[in-house]
């Protein structure tokens, strides 16, 4: 049965009993709404946070140039609640060995990418000196790589042997001539992924004859980069998806992992989910990311990069990751994009004006009221998926939920062994965005509009 049609008959179910009352009686029956209790219990934990945020690669550069960046960068550092930003590694000098200054890159591009993500770290600290950083490589510079390019290709070979070595050095290079310093690094963007349109690098779990290993780079960077004085944690694998890989011959995300699952310097799994499309079901995405909790939870995991669902299912998405996968975080992949592209969360003309979507709404439904180290703690909720968190002093609670039914459902908020000292609410649908709801009733019950995601937040 659908859950739209649970909804509705527990509504007629509630209503045929208040209609049952003393036919004599001379007024009409009051019909009283149907409440749904959601219990919360914080004393059973799952996952630390790691926080929400997103990327920002192309198209950066409108944020920059725009006449109202000051405006565009208060929105995505700090009334969004932004807890880290994911990089694309751009620092490939032209000449690279052998000149490793940033004067001049391997193409203007490059050079300009790179001098925005030294921009925009630098005004995000501004904003959150908190705020946490992931830089991800798409590739090696071109000097080691097998087809002397920046795209396609792989790890190049030197005298038989694949150059690990050099490979660490250069990650050590980044490490070196980056203006900010990385919390989290990721040495391969989509490792099994190759396309001729952008710069990408085709990597194996392990060696082969043809293709160097991702787990051979990933113990010769960590081997390269301990000796600093702050080095950053490393992310693995970044797969490109969780789900079965023809050309890998099994599940993307277990092939890359399992090598470096007991590994001391992995800090956390990282992965994509690209094996979806807009038209599946959220549903049907439960057997993956289970798979990642089971198989590969000795270590916390977040994903790292998808944007394909609408934004009612991507709030939904968010959910199923963080209760099924036990995702430590999320990020969304077009935080700032073209105009052109309707799934950014804010769309950027040539020009620099701008315009905010409910992508960035939902986003912030996360992202303003979940901060890094808040712990997922459990919470019973019948019919509609919700997630709750708690804060690290023990005295708020978050509660994010999503009714993607066509039904409003009336959810009573209760909380374990502890008391509610307030309550607010915030809530997105297709008509306003994040806007305040009232608790309605001496329930202090809040209504789930039908199609919405609302934000609960519980002083206790």
């Amino acid at each position: 049965m659908r859950l739209s049609s649970i909804i509705s008959l527990l509504i007629l179910l509630s209503l045929m009993c208040q209609s049952c009352g003393d036919p004599e009686g001379p007024d009409d029956p009051v019909i009283e709404p149907v409440i749904i209790n959601a219990v919360i219990d914080p004393s059973v934990t799952y996952q630390e946070m790691i926080g929400f945020g997103g990327s920002l690669t192309w198209y950066a550069d409108r944020i920059i140039t725009s006449p109202q960046k000051n405006q565009i960068c208060q929105l995505l550092f700090e009334d969004l609640g932004t807890d880290i930003i994911r990089f694309k590694n751009n620092y490939y000098p032209n000449g690279y060995p052998a000149v490793k200054t940033t004067d001049v890159m391997e193409n203007p591009s490059i050079k300009n990418l790179y001098t925005i993500t030294s921009d925009l770290s630098a005004i995000a600290r501004q904003y959150n000196p908190d705020i946490q950083f992931m830089v991800s490589s798409w590739t090696p510079p071109s000097a080691l790589k097998s087809n002397d390019n920046l795209r396609e290709g792989t790890l190049k070979k030197e005298e038989g042997a694949f150059m690990y070595e050099a490979f660490a050095e250069y990650w050590n290079d980044v490490l070196d001539h980056l203006p900010f310093q990385p919390d989290y690094i990721s040495i391969q963007n989509e490792p099994g992924w190759v396309t001729p349109d952008w710069e990408t690098c085709e990597w194996r779990p392990t060696e082969t004859v043809d293709f160097p290993g991702f787990v051979n780079a990933f113990d010769a960077v960590w081997n390269k980069i301990s000796t600093r004085a702050n080095p950053p944690k490393m992310l693995g694998p970044e797969a490109e998806n969780i789900g079965h890989s023809s050309k890998l011959g099994g599940n993307t995300f277990g092939l890359f992992s399992t090598p470096v699952k007991n590994k001391q310097h992995l800090a956390a799994y990282a992965y994509h989910t690209y094996n979806y499309s807009v038209s599946t079901l959220i549903a049907q995405t439960k057997a993956d990311l289970n798979m990642i909790r089971d198989s590969y939870g000795n270590k916390p995991c977040i994903m790292t990069e998808y944007s394909n669902f609408t934004w009612l299912n991507t709030a939904w998405f968010i959910i199923q990751n963080l209760n099924e996968a036990n995702a430590s975080g999320y990020l969304y992949w077009l935080m700032a994009w073209s105009d052109t592209n309707s799934d950014s969360m804010i769309k950027l003309t040539s020009s620099g004006s701008y315009s905010l979507t409910p992508f960035y709404y939902v986003m912030k439904h996360f992202s303003r009221e979940i901060d890094k180290g808040y712990v997922r703690i459990n919470v019973l909720s019948p019919l509609i998926p919700m997630s709750a968190f708690i804060d690290p002093s023990g005295k708020k609670i978050t509660v994010v939920a999503v009714n993607p039914t066509v039904e409003a459902a009336n959810y009573d908020l209760e909380v374990t062994g502890k008391s509610i000292k307030s309550i607010r609410a915030v809530q997105t649908d297709a008509v306003s965005n994040y806007r305040e709801t009232a608790p309605v009733g001496a329930d202090q019950y809040i209504i789930l509009k039908p199609k919405s995601v609302t934000t609960v937040v519980l002083e206790i």
